[in-house]
């Protein structure tokens, strides 16, 4: 009898292990995936950009006092975009000598926009059917499953940026890391082109959202892709989509392919992103502009920094870059010397 419990004991015990083996294979898996070297011979240190637990700098409270005159106009954007999720952007002058290092950014990681990841209770939440993006990145559809992104949920994050407040171009160049490498202007991580562990980021399209974005294991909502809903409330030009397929219609945004003078963020170098180049692209001035470099960017004036600057593009199909109808966030390896984004 002893030995008959024992054996039902183990056998219950292993299914127990079993569950939570699928359960964790069900979920989403961090964004942890290896990416292809296309360094080219270029000059890199290989290193990653810094993610590491930081302490509040803002308090619950914008200072834009110390922030470089070029970059004021940005900065108030990230604090006024949002009304509910609010950001807070200060500076922060670690050695005391009265010269801040750092511009500060801290978000929640929220979007003020719909998800299907909310939870069903909370107001933004919308549902979705995944099956539209078989539709929406149809050129790069090769049989994936449109599906949710495991049990993975938007939850609310404590995410810091540090920036350089003096950005430069660095002599050797840092990889972007995997996970948070930006903040877009409503406080939504910015994610480079990685995947998940054994995963392709091509399959994980099929897991976006209505805004295209998803949430990793830890609940942090972010972008690898041009963020449709953002600019659109940023004002931003884009298309209404619909196509009808076996008697269902579905409906997607797209950007238009105009929106290349948008300001959509910062990443950990203090560099600026902007949106798609997709139609073309003038300066401030309605010049042409120089050519989309290997690190997915170029300097000239812009709306938001007249006297010219550095600043990254949403990739796009034959511009900084691989040829493909997706239009990542970013390349391999950050232009400047990066700060540090933490929580």
């Amino acid at each position: 009898m002893k030995n008959l419990i024992i054996l039902i004991l183990s056998i219950f015990s292993l299914s127990l292990v079993g569950c939570e083996t699928m359960s964790n294979n069900h979920r989403m898996k961090g964004e942890r995936g290896i990416k292809h070297d296309r360094s080219r011979g270029k000059k890199h240190e290989g290193k990653r950009g810094k993610r590491e637990t930081v302490a509040s700098v803002c308090n619950g409270k914008s200072d834009l006092s110390k922030v470089p005159d070029n970059y004021l106009p940005a900065m108030i954007k990230y604090t006024k975009l949002n009304q509910e999720y609010l950001i807070y952007v200060c500076t922060e002058d670690s050695d005391g000598d009265g010269k801040p290092e750092f511009i500060v950014v801290e978000s929640t990681g929220r979007p003020e926009h719909k998800s299907v990841y909310y939870e069903s209770s909370e107001k933004y939440y919308e549902d979705y059917d995944y099956t539209t993006n078989i539709h929406k990145f149809a050129g790069v559809y090769e049989g994936q499953t449109p599906r949710r992104a495991g049990r993975n949920t938007i939850e609310e994050q404590a995410l810091i940026l540090k920036m350089p407040i003096q950005p430069t171009s660095a002599a050797n160049k840092t990889k972007t890391d995997f996970g948070a490498m930006g903040i877009a202007l409503n406080g939504v991580s910015l994610f480079n082109e990685n995947a998940a562990p054994g995963d392709e980021i091509t399959d994980e399209l099929f897991t976006f959202d209505q805004c295209s974005g998803h949430p990793e294991n830890r609940g942090t909502y972010h972008y690898h892709v041009d963020p449709v809903c953002l600019i659109q409330k940023l004002g931003g030009k884009v298309n209404e989509v619909s196509k009808t397929g076996s008697g269902t219609t579905y409906n997607w945004l797209e950007d238009s392919g105009e929106n290349a003078g948008l300001l959509l963020g910062f990443l950990m170098d203090g560099f600026p992103v902007y949106g798609p180049i997709g139609n073309g692209e003038k300066d401030c001035k309605g010049n042409a502009v120089p050519a989309i470099d290997e690190y997915n960017g170029h300097q000239h004036c812009t709306t938001d920094f007249s006297s010219g600057n550095y600043h990254y593009h949403v990739k796009t199909a034959i511009q900084g870059g691989k040829n493909s109808p997706v239009f990542w966030i970013t390349n391999e390896y950050f232009y400047g010397k990066p700060g540090l984004i933490g929580q």
